[in-house]
């Protein structure tokens, strides 16, 4: 049973990852009506050429917001960092294939390399604020700790 939390940890980190991104650019594409028009061609065209400079600027934010909440959920879960960094190296291995290798060519160099670069620091961070709130809770209420 003990392996079971572990598990669900890095899982829940994962179900959050894959579905935070996708909700962040449905939201910003209501708000920028031209990303979302460039969304809708892209899944037509599988061509990341339709995304301008600002938009792929604007997923350098969502990513790391992503990565963030991923760690934070695994962290608040497993209460403790091994999953996190668990988490942290599936991320960073998809990542570092898709944007090193499979994707090199489709997104500019810049893209790519702030991508896998700020895996590692958001994921972690996420983690980090996980703790945070954990240690902040049991000064608060020794019974929370466990």
């Amino acid at each position: 049973m003990k392996i079971l939390k572990p598990v669900v940890a890095v899982v829940a980190g994962l179900v959050v990852w894959v579905a935070a991104f996708p909700l962040l650019a449905i939201l910003e594409a209501q708000l920028w009506p031209a990303l979302g028009e460039a969304a809708g061609t892209y899944f037509e065209t599988q061509s990341y050429a339709v995304f301008d400079t600002a938009m792929l600027a604007s997923f350098q934010v969502m990513w790391p917001l992503t990565n963030g909440a991923a760690g934070l959920i695994t962290g608040l879960i497993a209460k403790r960092l091994t999953e996190v960094w668990i988490l942290c190296g599936i991320l960073f291995a998809y990542f570092a294939y898709n944007h090193l290798w499979a994707l090199w060519d489709d997104l500019p160099l810049w893209y790519n390399l702030l991508v896998v670069v700020l895996v590692a620091p958001f994921v972690v961070g996420g983690g980090l604020v996980a703790e945070l709130i954990r240690t902040g809770r049991a000064e608060r209420d020794p019974a929370a700790a466990t």
